[in-house]
């Protein structure tokens, strides 16, 4: 057994402790990665030359550095004997890995229509586990206090881009995300933005309570005590000033659970002096966006929720349509990542019992809990509550059992608190950049939290574990396959976009066609070609290929953007049967259909097509 910050913890489940022959993956290697991949994504987005302009490059930094870890994780464990004697899959890991073996068979029974979805989404989550595999067995902890650091570091930035966006003054700086009027830096989305900064802010918060603590040279950590307390100054300046109630909550949960945490080993005296520091800092901050900043749309939009609270934050209808398409599909579900394409469906039926609800489209559920069920079945949501019923059991027997966790088992704990909470009402799993710091969180705390003696998990048979190796060196290197012809298919895409020729257009979006990973919007592109061209030369029976084209793409993926455009097509063509078949998906009775055309109310129209 070895010290680490006052707990104890299995020499063989910290890496630093074991010979280097014996880690999973190099030292130097996994702490630059880590280092890079967690904090980068944020800062970064695609820009014009891609097809996709915000996440494409997000993607890239994220699933490269990950799959390489996992690559040469999977290769180690394969190879040398040492990395497979000190390699361990804990019972957490072992149903995480079930999970995505059992979503491998998926498709034999759920309704999945879309397979660059499905295969997007698999890969997503099989990475997650994998990095998980690889920080649960890797990951030197003494290296979190610069991951936090570049966090935090990272968070500002961000906020620093957010203003000069809300001032619309962002222009002057190519590598900001070109959002006039919006408040959400390079994160493309304010409630993710809101959630990357409460992200940034535990890990300060985390920081500066522990400052002086340590065993060796605590008195000289004092000295960063106000670069960490500026960094944090400008995050809470940004969390406000995002108006994401989700993300400030979530913070505040965070930041009660690691108070509580670490008065067990620093005695609630010191705990309450620096929460007290924090406090009056997010006083401040608060403050001064009530004067100079959004702090009063934020109080506004707290006060709308308080006083329409039935509607849950304006979730209602999205939440009352998510228990539709679970009813519609209990045991298989719809597919992972197929929420989305089965919402139209289920709103409808949804408005058909409650007419009164509004009429909307969305990707997400808007609660991660509630979409996994729905694309994975009550069998997949069960074992998802268990696995977290489980875990939280664990942390409490944990608690009264041995005692107060280690310096970085309090981060993780806390961190996961915050992160849970806001996967309640947001979407952080559906965020790369995010969901892979809630993997090394569990690879942190499990190190701690996770009773030991389980055998059955400590797999020793040669075949195995050199079968599991292979497995994960396999499936990372076919995901930076599929992944870098998806890039080279968005790039082609692009090209097609900017080519003035119809001919070449058709040509190289044809050919990002054969990528996997961008096969639907290519054939989404190609059926918009085709009505294009078909408007442009006035030739029918292109027009009618398009149109056969885009309907069998929407029926594939359906989503609002498609509906409004067949909609407005089919009325033009004076189709009524097909016209009938898309506009079902209307509230009942908002709609009607004369002569082959669509009769709209005029706030339904302007809703579809625009004040035009």
């Amino acid at each position: 057994m070895s010290k680490i910050a006052g707990s104890k913890v299995p020499r063989k489940d910290i890496c630093h402790f074991r010979p280097e022959s014996g880690c999973i993956v190099p030292d130097p290697v996994a702490t630059v990665l880590i280092l890079f991949v967690l904090s980068v994504p944020n800062l970064v987005f695609s820009g014009a030359f891609w097809f996709e302009t915000l996440h494409l490059m997000k993607w890239a930094v994220v699933f490269v550095p990950a799959g390489v870890l996992v690559a040469v994780a999977g290769a180690r464990i394969a190879f040398i004997k040492d990395v497979r004697n000190s390699f361990v899959l804990d019972p957490f890991g072992a149903v995480w890995l079930f999970l995505v073996l059992f979503l491998v068979l998926q498709p034999l029974w759920a309704p999945v229509t879309s397979m660059p979805t499905f295969t997007r989404e698999w890969f997503f989550f099989a990475s997650l586990w994998g990095f998980y595999i690889v920080t649960r067995n890797g990951f030197d902890s003494r290296r979190l206090n610069l991951l936090l650091w570049l966090a935090a570091l990272a968070g500002a930035v961000n906020v620093i881009f957010a203003e000069l966006q809300i001032r619309e003054i962002h222009h002057l700086f190519p590598f900001i995300y070109p959002t006039p009027g919006k408040y959400i830096g390079n994160t493309g989305q304010q409630n993710m933005f809101g959630l990357w900064v409460a992200i940034a802010m535990l890990g300060s918060s985390w920081l500066f309570m522990r400052v002086g603590t340590d065993e060796e040279g605590g008195e000289k950590k004092w000295a960063t005590v106000a670069p960490s307390l500026l960094l944090f100054s400008v995050n809470a300046w940004g969390v406000w000033n995002s108006t994401s109630r989700s993300a400030v909550i979530s913070y505040a949960l965070g930041l009660f659970v690691l108070s509580l945490l670490l008065v067990r080993s620093m005695g609630a005296r010191k705990v309450l002096v620096r929460l007290a520091v924090i406090i009056a800092i997010l006083t401040v901050t608060f403050s001064g966006t009530l004067l100079f900043g959004r702090g009063n749309a934020f109080v506004m939009k707290t006060f709308q929720m308080v006083e329409h609270f039935q509607t849950v934050g304006k979730r209602d209808s999205i939440w009352l349509t998510t228990a539709e398409m679970f009813r519609m599909h209990p045991v298989s579900g719809v597919g992972l990542g197929h929420y989305k394409w089965n919402y139209l469906e289920a709103q409808r039926r949804m408005l058909e019992k409650h007419p009164g609800m509004k009429w909307q489209y969305t990707y997400w559920a808007h609660s991660e809990v509630f979409q996994w069920f729905c694309e994975t079945g009550i069998f997949g949501g069960l074992i998802l509550a268990a696995l977290g019923s489980w875990w939280l059991k664990c942390l409490f027997s944990m608690l009264k059992r041995e005692g107060p966790l280690s310096p970085e088992g309090v981060w993780a704990s806390s961190f996961l608190f915050l992160i849970w909470f806001n996967a309640l009402w947001t979407r952080p799993f559906h965020r790369i950049e995010d969901a892979l710091w809630m993997a090394l969180a569990f690879g942190l705390a499990n190190r701690e939290v996770l009773p030991s003696g389980f055998s059955w998990t400590e797999i020793r048979k040669d075949w195995i574990l050199r079968s599991l190796g292979l497995t994960m060196c396999a499936v990372a290197v076919a995901g930076l396959l599929f992944f870098a012809r998806g890039m080279g298919g968005d790039r082609l895409l692009r090209r097609a976009h900017m080519a003035a020729d119809a001919a070449e257009q058709r040509q190289l979006i044809e050919k990002a066609e054969g990528r996997l990973m961008v096969r639907d919007i290519a054939q989404r592109e190609l059926a918009y070609h085709n009505i294009r061209v078909a408007r442009e030369q006035k030739k029918g029976e292109l027009l009618a290929e398009g149109l056969m084209m885009l309907h069998q793409h929407f029926r594939q993926q359906p989503h609002s953007r498609e509906l409004a455009r067949l909609m407005a097509w089919y009325s033009d063509v004076r189709e009524p049967y097909l016209l009938e078949s898309v506009a079902r998906y209307l509230r009942p009775g908002s709609y009607s259909i004369r002569d082959g055309q669509l009769l709209l109310s005029s706030e339904d129209f302007r809703f579809f097509f625009g004040s035009k």
